[in-house]
């Protein structure tokens, strides 16, 4: 019997989550067409309906079915529940000699299954398939997106600031180049300062074109100014190092991911709270599927009058008050400077405890029902 129950209760699990994917990814590509119509339907380009279809939506559907795998389950748990407790199966279940605990095993067993495979999906899966999708839309929907107000350390005697990169010219606008040095006493002092109006690098080699230039040696005692209107020079550092754009971060692996955050942490860059934001979202993002399963569980399981539009009501609820929770303390290690990891990681403690509150409140009054009370008895 037990067997058969997890099978059950498994295929149903199953089946509505990717029933659920579908209807949700089919109606997200449909939203998408009727917004890049234009953009496909472009006379300069050499898209066709095959390119669309075998290079871009593939790689569409696997990002964002990922990112709203989480809440897709919940949901799912909620439909699927609710229409097995409308027709009273939960109550004929738990009547057979089944306890709460026991019937919700294979809830966790699917869980688990789908939590494998998102973070598998999420820190090697979906990255690769990003690389094609925003190679895609940068080739034909929009060009790559300029980075402003950065500040980077190249090494130890260098740094730069910057008002606004531009991959798509190479072109930086107000550059302005540090050079630093270590006295005796072991302190730095900045020995040349460099500020270029507009610099505009070759991306092959070190070499760089300045239009207005001021540039100041300091000495012990004095100081030298020069202003040159235009010139052509060799610095030790190339223009592709001064950023990444921020969406390629989605498009790299884990391990990439890693060894970018420490160039970036060696740069000083200040993107470096992003991406720890981005390396804990991996991993935090899965296991809330596990709290959403239980939490949907709990409630769902229960019949009532209003039918499963109050488990659906109730999962938008839950699912508009997690993501507000996670972007809120996403916010605050953006702009607070609280630790990325707590960010990423206390909604899903939060909800956890709200789950475990609701799940054992649901099996403390779990009652027996009323055509089997000799076996409730017994």
């Amino acid at each position: 019997m037990f067997k058969k129950l997890d099978l059950y209760i498994g295929r149903k699990f199953l089946f509505t989550y990717i029933f659920m994917i579908v209807v949700v990814m089919s109606i997200s590509i449909v939203i998408d067409i009727s917004e890049r119509l234009r953009d496909f339907t472009k006379p300069d380009t050499d898209l066709t309906v095959w390119k669309i279809i075998t290079e871009y939506y593939p790689y569409f559907f696997i990002h964002y079915m990922n990112l709203f795998s989480s809440l897709i389950i919940f949901l799912a748990v909620l439909f699927f529940t609710s229409m097995m407790a409308q027709r009273s199966e939960i109550i004929a279940i738990l009547s057979n000699g089944v306890s709460f605990r026991r019937f919700t095993r294979p809830y966790l067993i699917v869980s688990t299954v789908l939590l494998v495979f998102s973070l598998l999906s999420n820190h090697y899966w979906v990255p690769e398939a990003n690389k094609q999708r925003i190679h895609f839309e940068n080739k034909y929907i929009w060009p790559v997106n300029a980075i402003d107000n950065t500040n980077l350390q190249i090494d130890d005697s260098t740094i730069v600031h910057y008002s606004l990169y531009s991959p798509l010219d190479n072109s930086v606008k107000r550059l302005w180049v540090e050079n630093w040095k270590m006295d005796d006493n072991g302190l730095y002092t900045m020995y040349k300062d460099m500020q270029v109006h507009v610099a505009i690098g070759d991306s092959l080699s070190n070499d760089w074109s300045f239009t207005n230039v001021f540039i100041r040696k300091i000495n012990d005692s004095s100081e030298v100014v020069q202003l040159i209107s235009k010139v052509d020079t060799t610095l030790h550092f190339n223009i592709k190092e001064l950023g990444v754009e921020n969406n390629s971060m989605v498009a790299m692996t884990t391990p990439e991911l890693m060894k970018y955050l420490e160039k970036q942490r060696k740069k000083g860059a200040n993107n470096v709270v992003s991406i720890e934001l981005t390396l804990h979202e991996r991993t935090a993002y899965p296991f809330a599927a596990y709290v959403l399963t239980l939490l949907g569980l709990s409630v769902a399981s229960r019949k009532s009058r209003e039918g499963v539009g109050k488990s659906i009501f109730f999962g938008l609820l839950v699912s508009f008050a997690y993501i507000f929770f996670m972007k809120m303390t996403t916010v605050a290690a953006t702009n607070v400077g609280l630790s990325p990891a707590l960010a990423v990681w206390v909604p899903n403690a939060i909800f956890a405890l709200i789950a475990i509150w609701v799940y054992f409140d649901r099996m403390k009054n779990e009652e027996p029902p009323s055509f089997n009370l000799r076996f409730w008895k017994r």
